[in-house]
């Protein structure tokens, strides 16, 4: 897995991947976020509760922030653990910086390889855990928690793949469907 996502890199920096590329891509406004998403992430951050974004994909932890930043929705309590290129003077992707994180490797290992937000996580002890990919389930492994509750999001291939994400999550949200469970599940958490 790592030397794909490692291949997957090479042929980005080769194109002359740059910062400016990425900020292109986020200020395109082709990035929807998913209905009820604003209310939930308002809600972590008013309960000062940690929300880790442990992502393998897309352009990484830049695209990742600049989009937060643009709709305004950035804030401390977010931490986001994700591939991150290193940058020549000229903006230009020169290499990506290590651990390469994959969806092999989304666990409490790559979270401790960043000492400064597993401190805010690790005496949590309980784990509302999102995910799209069945190795998701994998990011709560190495964890001391008392509660776990798996919420998976099952948006391609429903009929071929509903089976496997029902035995391996706990609530599943199909077709791109609003955050309105998150929320009411918050609520009902905080309350």
């Amino acid at each position: 897995m790592k030397e794909w996502w490692t291949v997957h890199f090479e042929l980005l920096i080769k194109s002359n991947l740059s910062k400016n590329d990425i900020v292109k891509a986020v200020k395109s406004n082709n990035i929807v976020l998913r209905d009820g998403l604003i209310e939930f992430l308002n809600t972590l951050k008013i309960n000062n509760i940690p929300l880790v974004v442990l992502s393998s994909s897309g352009l990484g932890k830049e695209a990742i922030e600049l989009c937060l930043e643009k709709k305004r929705l950035f804030s401390e309590n977010i931490h986001i653990i994700s591939n991150s290129f290193k940058w020549d003077k000229n903006g230009k992707a020169v290499s990506v910086k290590e651990p390469i994180i994959h969806t092999l490797n989304k666990d409490e290992t790559a979270i401790k390889n960043f000492p400064g937000i597993f401190e805010k996580v690790r005496e949590r002890k309980n784990i509302i855990l999102l995910g799209d990919s069945i190795s998701d389930i994998e990011m709560a492994t190495g964890f001391d928690y008392e509660k776990l509750i798996k919420i998976g999001f099952l948006n391609e291939e429903i009929e071929s793949s509903l089976e496997s994400y029902k035995k391996d999550f706990d609530v599943l949200i199909l077709n791109d469907s609003s955050a309105q469970f998150l929320n009411q599940l918050l609520k009902e958490i905080i309350n």
